[in-house]
């Protein structure tokens, strides 16, 4: 399959890439081009091409001939540039991509979105959460640009899945990669602090999830929360968390053990996708 992959040159697009280019169980591999701010390593089986998501021309031109697009382009959290910046990259980023795939007839996109869209990571005031483990039927109340660029992400890709675009949504948490695993190892997890869901995912977890998310049937506007089986804290959460919020009461008593606060249950049954293991491991 032809794929384009937006901000292919990243943190997490690298990752992605090289899941692309790896064979599965039947020896599948697929063609890949990358579109992002940052030249790219030459390598077979990618083009790799200098452009910005803000430009629908450029869009354009990436995509075209594709099948399906990985949209990873982003300003990746706050306070790397003005929120005005964060907003504006990533929601025009975001409708230049569909609009473009739309356009052109591809197949589908698969988007990242970010736990960041529930409202906690980035906040000004404390709220509770309705229930937990949240899934993806819980409210989202993002407090920042960020978040609430990925607010504008998913409501794009649901008015084009009603258009007749395939349209998928991946939303992940703190992504970390093999070094930052070991280091939470090292350390015994993450000390908490403010109230919040404390998941992350592997990347190579993650960039597995949208390889998949390319190649399985799914419904147009599909949403999927993308994250491990465990949190990143050592302490069980149906401790913390209420300690962290007294309010919520009993909410948590189900997070015993090693069960993180976001279920990954969906992603799980529709992708058929595992995570590969914990941190503490």
């Amino acid at each position: 399959m032809k794929v384009t992959v937006t901000g292919g040159v990243g943190k997490l697009g690298q990752w992605v890439v090289r899941e692309l280019l790896a064979p599965d169980e039947q020896g599948t591999t697929h063609e890949v081009t990358v579109l992002d701010r940052v030249a790219g390593p030459e390598q077979p089986g990618v083009r790799y091409l200098v452009g910005d998501v803000e430009d629908l021309g450029q869009v354009y031109g990436a995509i075209a001939g594709a099948e399906a697009v990985i949209h990873l382009a982003a300003v990746p959290r706050p306070g790397m540039v003005t929120e005005n910046v964060t907003f504006r990259v990533n929601a025009m980023g975001a409708f230049n991509v569909h609009e473009a795939a739309y356009r052109l007839g591809t197949r589908r996109v698969v988007s990242a979105s970010s736990q960041a869209i529930l409202g906690w990571d980035y906040r000004t005031r404390d709220f509770p959460p309705e229930y937990l483990p949240v899934d993806e039927a819980h409210p989202v109340r993002p407090q920042d640009a960020y978040g609430l660029s990925k607010e504008v992400l998913e409501a794009v890709a649901r008015s084009y899945a009603r258009k007749g675009l395939e349209t998928v949504v991946l939303r992940p948490n703190w992504i970390v990669t093999p070094e930052d695993r070991e280091r939470l190892r090292r350390e015994g997890g993450r000390q908490p602090t403010l109230f919040k869901m404390y998941s992350y995912i592997d990347v190579r977890d993650l960039a597995r999830a949208f390889r998949l998310a390319i190649e399985r049937p799914l419904e147009p506007g599909t949403v999927l929360f993308v994250v491990a089986d465990d949190s990143v804290l050592a302490e069980p959460l149906c401790d913390v968390l209420p300690r962290l919020m007294p309010s919520i009461g009993d909410m948590a008593s189900q997070l015993t053990g090693t069960r993180a606060a976001i279920s990954n249950a969906r992603a799980k049954e529709l992708l058929g996708w595992r995570p590969s293991g914990s941190w503490r491991e």
